[in-house]
């Protein structure tokens, strides 16, 4: 060490030169404390002034020469209407000298303290800087190098900022401010490549917390990092959705974090999320002006997100929720709530705009409530599906991706299971689905465009394959496959508000169903108690017409307006290999008659082979049941209802039914009651190419009519008179009714053509009884409504036997048929009958009197005809005598001598009507004697006598 001595004389040969320097010294302090702020600050202001175009005001400029640093207080700079826009407490920089040597402008300190920034859009949308903003960024000069200078600051630090954002230019008004606002940045640097660590910490007025921590690099410009944000309340920003989407955010809170990688360099550009995740507690979202929420979600979480900003491509590794509730409504404009709730409301869009690409791994929704409540029909229709659980895997906004779906709820007390493979965007997709105990009750008013009834219960269920909108053929359509149950089912019309169908349970097995081209077939189709009720109102409507809104216009007429529609050349295919029905019953109630009408066929069972819409196809029908809940009733053949119009051929046979149920039918068609009787039927029903066919033998036992009913429709035929003549001894009436129609006879109905033929055979009894009784008995006898007989005579030929032995038969055959006979004497045959056989009586007189015989009997004889005609001639007309001289007058031939005879017997009236009454009581003799008829159904009759000529004249009653 050098000793004092020579320490003190180097001071003193270097004195000038210590003092020039302390003197530098104290020049630079004095100018760094008291001359650099008076310099700095009106510089900066004007620069600043300059920059922003806005005064700028610094209270203060303070310069420490000892460790140059500078701080700067009080800095304002208004906004150009006035207010404030920028104003900061105090700006500490502590320079470093040294590094200027290396063209590196270095900072050991830059702190910021008390910053306030107040940023303010315009109802126009401009910025309260919006003048900068618009200002041409500066061209650099030609030949300008980029500068070399390096900036560097070791520690950078904000504290305490608080920075105001409003918004006017949307319908409500946003403000919100952060504060405060805390950042440092370590080792910043602007050389290539390096890059510094930050962390940011900022709260709102509504305490939502940012946390931005990573390292930022300035050449080229880029950062990585994580970003969180904490507590985030979403009816705050409902002024921006409610721009875009017709949403109300009504509550709820989110917290957000994400690792980022940010790199904005010539030719590489990249903003990239990684680690993405997102969790809403209590979120509502209701829609715009409407009361109830219709989302609210108590907690969704979004985790292993990844996002690629500028792609644009966003992929999450998982969406869960649980607990929400999802409130769906349709209006009456067909529109769904949540369909105009994320309906973004229509904006420009650039040609260059990129679509999303959106993908998630897995979706779940666990405990969810959905409401549906549809007003689109006449009727609403509301239900609350509890206890969904929905999984989605691989969702993408791809429309050819493919997803998988996993679904699951209760729907009242039934449920709803569905997994497969879904195309969400198309739609399309091939489910598993099964649904057991569904309540059809609540979904009956989607039935209203269809039929006018009422679903009043009936459970449904399904375990089968769904595909839906898939490609390929018939694209677009859906096909079902599986097995379908529905249970205790019941529906009522609304125009008699009287059940018209029921059921215990109907099964479909092997349902294949295709909707393009229309297609079904079914393996077997079980039908436990079906009930079916059909109902005619006083006015001939029906309760199924109603309810299957056929309406009651004027009947069309002519060939064109078929009644039975013909089946069209493109039918659907239609088949069912078996329908099979247990405990059926159909009920029949007429109220068009007084009293009403009611019929019942119970206790149906069997079964239906080979049902198809195929005209190749074979079908089997083979029922069993009961009419009127006892009579047997059978149904065999073969028919094609599907095909109704081309091939039926069907025997319906009936045993035993009761015909008292029939009374309402007889009083209003034929004017009576039944008193009793049953009925037997052997139908066959037969259409071929729309020609109907049938051929019915009715039996009736003891059937007998009752008390007379005032109907003005009853018809004015001998219905007991009828039924006599078709009553056999064992009390059986027999018919044959064949009836044939046409099915483009628009006015056909089955029921009316029976009443015809029934009208038929009356008329013909009514006008020809005794044509009916000639051919049940009386073979070739001929006409049995008379008995003829010989002029003046009551004797019985042959050809009388005959026709007595037929009547005999039918009165023997026919128990309640009674016989009147009418003897009848002809005026003219039967009196000439009588002149002529007085004629010859006094034949005989004159000859006997002449020939002095002992009486007048025996015949004349032919040889001798003309001498006693002559000589009775003479008696009864004496000659006149001829006058003198003249000859007598010849004779007149005997002819004529005859025929003047003739005209003197007198024939008396008396006569005639014993000749009449005695031919009637010959019939009658020979029927009871011979014939063995009853004697108290034959009876004589006096009446006036009928023009018939000699004869007996028949009446039946």
């Amino acid at each position: 060490m050098p000793s004092p001595a020579s320490l003190a004389a180097f001071l003193r040969r270097r004195r000038p030169l210590i003092l020039g320097l302390a003197g530098l010294y104290a020049l630079w302090i004095l100018a760094g404390f008291l001359l650099v702020p008076r310099l700095v600050r009106p510089r900066l202001e004007r620069a600043l002034a300059g920059a922003t175009h806005r005064k700028a005001t610094l209270a203060a400029v303070r310069f420490n020469p000892f460790n140059l640093a500078m701080t700067f207080e009080g800095l304002r700079i208004p906004n150009r209407n006035g207010g404030e826009w920028i104003s900061l407490r105090r700006l500490y920089v502590n320079a470093r000298f040294w590094p200027l040597l290396t063209r590196t402008a270095a900072f050991s300190v830059v702190e910021v303290d008390g910053l306030e920034v107040r940023t303010v859009l315009d109802t126009q949308g401009h910025l309260n800087f919006q003048d900068l903003l618009d200002e041409p960024a500066p061209k650099p000069e030609p030949g300008a190098k980029p500068t070399a200078w390096i900036v560097a600051i070791r520690t950078f630090q904000l504290r305490g900022a608080r920075l105001a954002f409003e918004d006017h230019s949307m319908a409500a008004p946003f403000r919100t401010a952060f504060g405060p606002v805390n950042l440092r940045v370590d080792g910043i640097r602007t050389q290539v490549g390096h890059q510094s660590a930050y962390a940011l910490d900022a709260w709102t007025e509504a305490r939502e917390h940012l946390v931005w921590k990573g390292e930022i690099g300035f050449a080229p410009l880029m950062s990585t990092g994580h970003l969180a944000v904490e507590n985030l309340q979403l009816p705050k920003y409902r002024p921006y959705e409610q721009e875009q989407v017709a949403t109300e955010i009504r509550s709820g809170t989110a917290t957000f974090g994400a690792a980022y990688r940010f790199e904005w360099a010539p030719g590489r550009h990249r903003l990239e999320l990684s680690d993405l995740g997102l969790a809403l507690r209590n979120v509502a979202v209701a829609e715009s002006g409407v009361a109830r929420p219709a989302v609210e979600i108590p907690a969704l979480d979004l985790k292993d997100g990844r996002a690629d900003l500028l792609a644009p491509s966003v992929e999450i590794g998982a969406i869960t929720a649980q607990g929400g509730t999802l409130r769906l409504r349709r209006g009456k404009d067909g529109v769904f709530n949540l369909s105009r709730m994320i309906t973004p409301r229509p904006k420009p869009t650039s040609p260059d705009e990129k679509p999303l690409a959106l993908k998630v791994r897995t979706l779940d929704f666990t405990g969810f409530t959905v409401g549906w409540d549809d007003q689109l029909p006449a009727r609403s229709v509301a239900a609350e599906a509890k206890d969904v659980a929905l999984h989605l895997g691989a969702l993408s906004l791809d429309p050819a991706a493919v997803s998988t779906l996993s679904l699951a709820l209760r729907l009242g007390n039934g449920s709803l299971k569905a997994d497969g493979k879904v195309l969400l965007l198309k739609p399309a997709g091939d489910l598993a689905l099964k649904v057991d105990a569904l309540d059809l009750a609540p979904w009956d008013p989607y039935l209203d465009g269809t039929l006018d009834a009422r679903v009043d219960r009936g459970t449904f269920g399904f375990d089968g394959q769904v595909a839906f909108g898939l490609p390929g053929p018939g694209q677009g359509g859906t096909s079902v496959k599986g097995n379908v149950v529905v249970r205790d089912f019941q529906m009522h019309d609304t125009a008699f508000n009287e059940p018209f169908i029921r059921w215990a349970r109907l099964q479909v097995a092997d349902l294949d169903l295709r909707t393009w081209p229309l297609a079904c077939s079914v393996k077997q189709v079980l039908w436990t108690d079906p009930e079916g009720r059909l109902v005619v109102a006083p006015d001939g409507t029906t309760n199924v017409a109603h309810a299957l809104r056929q309406g009651t216009e004027a009947k069309p007429t002519g060939v064109a307006a078929s009644a039975v529609p013909a089946t069209p050349a493109s039918a659907p295919d239609l088949a069912i290999a078996k329908l099979a029905i247990t405990g059926g019953r159909l009920s029949f109630v007429d109220r068009s008659v007084q009293p009403s009408a009611a019929l019942l066929l119970s206790d149906l069972q069997g079964s239906y082979l080979g049902l198809s819409s195929r005209p190749e196809a074979s079908s089997k029908v083979d029922f069993t049941g009961r009419a009127g809940g006892l009579a047997p009733v059978t149904i065999q053949g073969h028919a094609m209802p599907l095909r109704h119009d081309l091939d039926t051929d069907v025997t319906l046979k009936i045993h035993g039914a009761d015909l008292t149920d029939f009374t309402p039918y007889t009083g209003k068609y034929l004017g009576y009651t039944v008193q009793k009787g049953k009925l037997e039927v052997d139908a066959r029903l037969r259409i071929q190419q729309r020609k109907l066919d049938s051929e019915n033998a009715l039996k009736l036992d003891r059937f007998y009519l009752g008390e007379k009913v005032a109907s003005p429709e009853a018809t004015h035929l001998p219905v007991k008179l009828g039924l006599a003549l078709l009553r056999d001894r064992h009390d059986i009436i027999a018919v044959d009714l064949p009836i044939q129609g046409s099915l483009d006879d628009p006015d056909i109905r089955y029921g009316k053509l029976v009443w015809q033929a029934i009208f038929n055979v009356l008329g013909k009894i009514a006008t020809s009884p005794f044509t009916l009784v000639g051919k049940l008995f009386g073979g070739d006898a001929g006409d049995l409504s008379q008995v003829a007989f010989a002029p003046a005579s009551d004797a019985l030929d042959a050809a009388a036997t005959a026709k007595l032995q037929a009547l005999a038969k039918a009165l023997a055959e026919r128990p309640t048929l009674t016989l009147e006979a009418q003897g009848v004497a002809d005026p003219a045959a039967d009196a000439a009958a009588f002149r002529k056989a007085g004629l010859e009586a006094l034949l005989r007189r004159t000859r006997a009197a002449a020939l002095k015989l002992p009486d007048a009997t025996g015949a004349v004889p032919a040889a001798e005809r003309d001498r006693w005609v002559k000589a009775a001639f003479d008696a009864a007309f004496p000659a006149v005598p001829p006058a003198k001289g003249s000859e007598p007058a010849p004779p007149p031939p005997p002819t004529e001598m005859e025929n003047r005879l003739l005209d003197t017997v007198k024939v008396d009236p008396v006569a005639l009507d014993a000749l009449a009454d005695a031919r009637a009581k010959r019939v009658i003799a020979w029927l009871l004697d011979t014939g063995k008829a009853d004697p108290a159904r034959v009876f004589q009759v006096r009446e006036g006598a009928p023009a018939a000529g000699p004869a007996v004249v028949f009446t039946l009653k």
